[in-house]
């Protein structure tokens, strides 16, 4: 079935079906259990009315993953459940961009998020508010996720809908350029039933108001980016993002596929360790910060920053831009530096394929990196940490929730301490720790608190008034 585009609204088809037995294996009996307690509760909630979930994009960014697990798992459970895309120009898309960059506390492009840009926002969101709200029934539950969405909420509520909002970004310490951001959108959650944040930090004061509750994000255990993979199938993938000689094997399942995009010398020995880091053409990613920290700081290992197309993300406008400046610096270095980087864009138009080259950059990486400036919640950093990966991370936003220095990753207090983020690397590629130890914890964590039942739990606890803050 093919995505339906009406009124500035895609509805998106259904994703892959989701493997429940399997997943009930993993996680034991009991667990098991309470699973289906939850579900059942959820479901008396929803009386037979539809749990809709809207976002800005189908594809590309941590919602839209979680989306695809997410509407088989409810569909399994026994709920009806929908998904769709809010839609818009360059226009709003900039703005939008500006805005969640202010949640995090950064200036951005400069501009304005005043009354002109409320409205401006506001009216872009018109047409899929109508068309939205045409679909919906009584009865239905409306989530809606992070800034792009949050205007629809009075029109929703309008229509008799419980209607919730959940944030997926936000800011350690509240600044004057974050407050600009929750005084636009802070008047518009009035009509919402409740928020919801990723972790208890990001709430800001004026909605600590006991309709916030906090919900960590989750990885899908059995997906193309977190299944195991066989060690052929690694390796084609590497061939393919430009990471290991081509040696003339044919191609496999994920030998062939779309073009990767591949900026670099020459692809590094196998024996030379990998250092990957992979995320969002993105200023507050800092994939040029990571970039000035391996190659002044840490004398060997090969690096690979890794992102996607950067056409290919239709809801972030400066994607082009941040890879540009990435490129431009790695141009810049000395060869013998430049020899030691590559930079990879995934293609977007096949995202099993997209998947399965992340899946397997990875499982090869000695060290997986993830130097955000500011983060609402690393999923990159849950998936590696579920490879049993060794993590070395800034220790802003969710990572801090996610990642216990010494015990399941490393962590640097100050995102711009270079030297103090090439120290840890170091320290992880030459036995400065026991990495394996490191990692298989990290994995157990992920067990425990970051698949997708957490959010059955929390979803059925909220609709029945008993998770707020």
């Amino acid at each position: 079935m093919s995505a339906v585009a009406e009124g500035g609204l895609t509805l998106q088809p259904t994703p892959l079906p989701f493997d429940l037995a399997g997943f009930e294996v993993l996680i034991g009996p009991e667990r098991t259990a309470r699973l289906h307690t939850a579900a059942a509760a959820l479901r008396e909630s929803l009386g037979g009315g539809t749990l809709w979930h809207v976002n800005s994009t189908g594809a590309g960014g941590g919602v839209a993953e979680m989306l695809h697990t997410l509407l088989p798992l409810y569909r399994r459970l026994g709920m009806r459940a929908r998904w769709a895309v809010v839609g818009g120009d360059t226009g709003f898309f900039t703005l939008a961009k500006r805005l969640g960059l202010a949640l995090y506390g950064s200036t951005g492009d400069g501009g304005q998020l005043g009354p002109t840009e409320r409205d401006a926002y506001l009216a872009a969101l018109g047409g899929p508010g109508e068309r939205l709200a045409s679909l919906v029934r009584p009865g239905d539950v409306v989530l809606l996720h992070d800034h792009q969405t949050a205007g629809l909420v009075p029109r929703l509520a309008r229509r008799g809908v419980r209607v919730y909002w959940r944030c997926h970004v936000g800011v350690d310490r509240p600044t004057e350029v974050s407050d600009r951001a929750w005084n636009l959108l802070a008047p518009l959650l009035d009509g919402a039933h409740g928020t919801l944040f990723s972790v208890p930090w990001h709430i800001p004061d004026r909605l600590r108001n006991g309709r916030a509750a906090v919900l960590a994000p989750f990885i899908a255990p059995f997906s193309a980016k977190n299944r195991p993979l066989d060690q052929a199938t690694v390796r084609r993938a590497l061939v393919r993002c430009g990471l290991r000689p081509d040696d003339g094997t044919p191609a496999g399942p994920n030998g062939g596929g779309p073009p990767v995009q591949v900026t670099g010398e020459a692809p590094p020995d196998p024996e030379e360790p990998l250092i990957a880091q992979v995320s969002r053409w993105d200023r507050l990613k800092d994939m040029h910060g990571v970039l000035a920290a391996v190659t002044d700081h840490v004398p060997d290992g090969h690096l690979a920053l890794v992102g996607p197309d950067p056409l290919g993300v239709p809801d972030d406008t400066e994607q082009a831009l941040w890879f540009e400046r990435c490129r431009t610096a790695w141009l810049r270095l000395p060869p013998a530096q430049r020899r030691r980087v590559t930079l990879v864009c995934l293609p977007m138009d096949d995202l099993v394929d997209n998947a399965l080259l992340v899946n397997s950059i990875q499982r090869a990486s000695t060290v997986v990196l993830q130097k955000s400036l500011a983060e609402g919640f690393g999923l990159t950093v849950t998936e590696a940490m579920w490879k049993a990966r060794t993590v070395v991370a800034a220790g802003v936003g969710g990572i801090r929730a996610q990642v216990t220095h010494g015990r399941t990753g490393l962590l640097v207090d100050d995102p711009h301490d270079l030297p103090g983020f090439a120290e840890l690397v170091i320290s992880a590629l030459h036995g400065g720790m026991d990495i394996d130890t490191l990692g298989e914890r990290a994995r157990q964590r992920v067990r425990a608190d970051f698949l997708p039942d957490t959010e059955i739990h929390t979803m059925a606890r909220l609709l029945t008034g008993g998770v707020h803050e």
